[in-house]
């Protein structure tokens, strides 16, 4: 699961290292965000585009959201399936959280990043709906996958991030599912840097609960 992130990079960071043509973000909330937060996402349409999205997909019958999606059942479930053929998308973050589990059941926060990349390219996919006032709505989630064996000891699962190259294919709106497929198998190999650090008690903005639901 991926729940939690850090990003105070600047717009102007991001374009730069995502080749930005269309710019429909001129500032965001930084620091540590949630889901059901606005962070902002990175797509192809009409060019490459940053914009910002919500993280979590809403479902009708809870009120929680939905805010990760395994890689390893995301082309067959109903809810993702279009999306990760036709709407994919990149969240950038400095930093990704887990939460190792100890012996005593005491809950210990790591921060995660990259040696190599100040800002990391976590995959997802995005869907365009309307809020409560009609408005168009982008909304994302983040894929996972099971951890790189040098975050196993601390949690099972881990977000999809993709280098450079394969950010160009994986936004690429023609690109074979067989492609994608094997994109999503190739997370590992990353050099981390991996910090213990202290746990806020800090909770989501607004009333909305947030979980991710057994079933994906």
């Amino acid at each position: 699961m991926c729940g939690r992130v850090l990003l105070d990079s600047g717009i102007i960071e991001m374009i730069q290292k995502f080749r930005i043509k269309n710019r429909q973000v001129d500032d965001y909330t930084k620091g540590e965000l949630f889901p059901s937060q606005n962070l902002p996402v990175v797509f192809e349409r009409d060019g490459r585009t940053i914009t910002l999205g919500k993280w979590g997909f809403a479902l009708d019958f809870r009120k929680s959201l939905v805010i990760n999606a395994r890689a390893e059942t995301i082309m067959e479930k109903v809810m993702f399936k279009e999306a990760i053929a036709t709407t994919r998308c990149i969240i950038p973050a400095n930093m990704f959280y887990e939460w190792q589990v100890q012996g005593s059941g005491k809950k210990v926060k790591y921060q995660i990043g990259l040696q190599d990349s100040s800002i990391m390219s976590l995959g997802g996919i995005y869907r365009v709906s309307l809020d409560k006032d009609l408005k168009p709505q982008l909304s994302f989630v983040i894929i996972t996958t099971q951890a790189d064996e040098s975050i196993r000891e601390i949690h099972q699962r881990m977000p999809l991030i993709l280098t450079d190259d394969a950010v160009d294919v994986w936004l690429k709106q023609d690109m074979s599912m067989d492609t994608i497929s094997e994109l999503l198998k190739s997370n590992f190999g990353h050099k981390f840097v991996i910090e213990k650090c202290n746990d806020k008690p800090d909770k989501p903005p607004g009333d909305k609960p947030y979980e991710q639901l057994s079933m994906f």
